[in-house]
């Protein structure tokens, strides 16, 4: 049960889970096509992912606390399934039926699934819907893999600029002046912020407040009047960055680098090239100190070099935000789908 989790299956090949099915496990083995629901510990927790579609024949038992959704011929079809029980008609009935279990657990029992009650169209139209929602859903993979190779370009292109094995040349097709090797405080400042998110919760305006995910709200306020960089400085996602606009603040648990001498994207990009984990501090709720990574030896080009680096890699960011957009957008167009389609 504990291998369906955001909508995956997560499987360990080094745990009990790979084993040889004797006669009366037979019948528990999954089918392609099968729809698995989780019943403990996800219910209600959306976010999470509750359900997963099994893609191989007779690999998967059907373990305890999941109930299982399979096709019965002429009468229902697998894909049809698989989009039926996530649309919010289906997910307000089913969330509708959590129940409190042990500690934070809450649970649904296969009865209670048993009671729920759809309107389901004829096959012929079940496998119409489903293969028109195939063709959305491959569109998302696209989409998706499409950011994933920019992302994974944009490493690689990186990890070369910044060892200088790939270099900017000038108007002449001449190399830039070698690069300098500076410690990070010669070339950034922090800046801290003690902003609460529970202090501004009534505080509306045009300035943007950032928090660990991005941006967070709009106050009537900002600290910092230039570009910066953010970084998460406690808690989860230590050591993530954003790069921020100016007339803009972020949380207590961020701070702001701003730059000295150099260009604020190519900061951006600079501490995007750094193992933050080698600073981390702290086991029950980690932290990074300025006065630690700031020791950080990097190579600076001259300004005119980092800003042909800063525009490049700012290219390939817009494209890696526009795919992001893309993914949501269709997403998006999915969900209205469904909701139009069973109501």
């Amino acid at each position: 049960m504990s291998n369906v989790y955001q909508n995956e299956l997560r499987l360990d090949r080094n745990s009990s889970y790979w084993r040889k099915v004797d006669e009366k496990q037979k019948e528990f083995l999954l089918q392609k096509g099968d729809s698995i629901l989780t019943l403990t510990g996800t219910v209600g927790k959306r976010d999470y992912g509750y359900s997963i579609q099994i893609e191989e024949d007779n690999k998967y038992l059907l373990n305890q606390r999941l109930v299982l959704l399979r096709q019965i011929k002429n009468k229902s079809y697998n894909d049809f399934i698989k989009d039926l029980i996530s649309t919010e008609k289906f997910l307000f009935y089913f969330f509708a039926e959590a129940k409190g279990g042990t500690g934070n657990q809450t649970n649904v029992s296969t009865e209670d699934v048993k009671k729920i009650k759809l309107n389901i169209p004829d096959i012929g139209e079940q496998q119409k819907i489903a293969s028109f929602l195939t063709s959305v859903d491959e569109s998302i993979q696209q989409l998706s893999r499409k950011k994933e190779l920019l992302e994974k370009y944009k490493k690689g292109i990186m990890q070369q600029l910044f060892s200088q094995k790939l270099r900017f040349k000038d108007e002449n097709g001449k190399h830039y002046q070698d690069w300098k090797e500076k410690k990070l405080k010669e070339v950034a400042e922090k800046k801290s912020s003690n902003i609460s998110a529970n202090k501004i919760e009534n505080n509306f305006g045009e300035y943007i407040i950032y928090g660990a995910s991005g941006v967070l709200q709009t106050v009537d306020f900002y600290i910092e009047e230039n570009d910066y960089v953010s970084i998460v400085k406690d808690g989860a996602g230590v050591g993530r960055l954003l790069y921020c606009k100016g007339k803009s603040s972020v949380l207590g648990t961020m701070e702001m680098i701003s730059c000295k001498g150099i260009d604020t994207y190519f900061m951006f990009c600079l501490l995007s090239n750094i193992d933050f984990v080698k600073y981390v501090t702290g086991s029950t709720i980690p932290h990074i100190y300025f006065k630690d990574y700031s020791n950080e030896v990097c190579g600076i080009p001259s300004i005119k070099e980092q800003k042909k680096i800063a525009n490049f890699l700012s290219s390939i960011d817009m494209k890696i935000k526009n795919s992001k957009q893309q993914i949501i957008q269709t997403q998006n167009f999915k969900k209205g789908l469904l909701q139009q389609m069973f109501v």
